[in-house]
């Protein structure tokens, strides 16, 4: 199954796999890395927990690509119709804000409007797992589980600030840092400039994902 296609329409170039192998291979040393850094602070990012799941979070094209070629392997043609169309209707029940999204600059006022944008990710399964865990975004690997030296504190999730606040104070930076993560990925693969929510990314190419994997 070619993902050239999807590939181009995200503004990649016309080749998807040495992406997704770029990817695959960055996912696997951060995963690595958090594991070894986060070691034993009891930190409540684990299976059982979805809070990053009710967020707004954002993606770039290149990691939306690995879902989508997750997506096209792991489900069939009526459960990806039904995927992109509850993600189309979010963008639309969000559509004001999507649109203020892509206008804002990073920074206060558009972390105030992302923090208008709360819904049960889609991707989430009935059991209250990643439904796409193995090809998750960047910021579902961090979230929780990095400091933010920008912000001096645990990026993302309150659960995991509350649980730094019991911690000597030394712990909380030897966490890789979210923004080093984000970084990284930028210089190994272009077109992580842009980022949006997961509703907007189906909003606009459900269609040719449902072509893909009917095709």
């Amino acid at each position: 199954m070619s993902l050239d296609g999807l590939a181009t329409a995200l503004g990649l170039g016309d080749s998807a796999q040495p992406i997704l192998d770029t990817l695959s291979s960055l996912y696997a040393d951060l995963d690595a890395e958090i594991a070894r850094r986060a070691s034993g602070l009891g930190l409540p990012c684990r299976a059982g927990c979805d809070a990053c799941c009710h967020e707004s979070v954002f993606v770039s094209a290149p990691e939306v690509l690995a879902v989508f070629a997750y997506l096209l392997e792991h489900r069939t043609p009526e459960e990806l119709f039904a995927l992109v169309e509850q993600m189309r209707a979010l963008a639309l029940e969000f559509a004001d804000e999507l649109e203020l999204l892509e206008t804002i600059e990073p920074g206060d006022e558009r972390d105030e409007v992302a923090a208008r944008v709360k819904f049960r990710c889609p991707l989430l399964g009935s059991s209250g797992a990643c439904t796409i865990y193995p090809a998750r975004e960047l910021n579902g690997r961090t979230f929780g589980q990095a400091w933010d030296r920008k912000k001096g504190g645990a990026y993302g999730c309150t659960l995991t600030h509350a649980r730094l606040a019991v911690l000597p104070p030394e712990d909380g930076p030897q966490m890789i840092d979210a923004r080093d993560a984000r970084a990284r990925l930028a210089a190994l693969v272009p077109g992580t400039e842009r980022v949006h929510v997961y509703p907007w990314w189906f909003a606009r190419h459900g269609e040719l994902l449902l072509r893909q994997r009917t095709a």
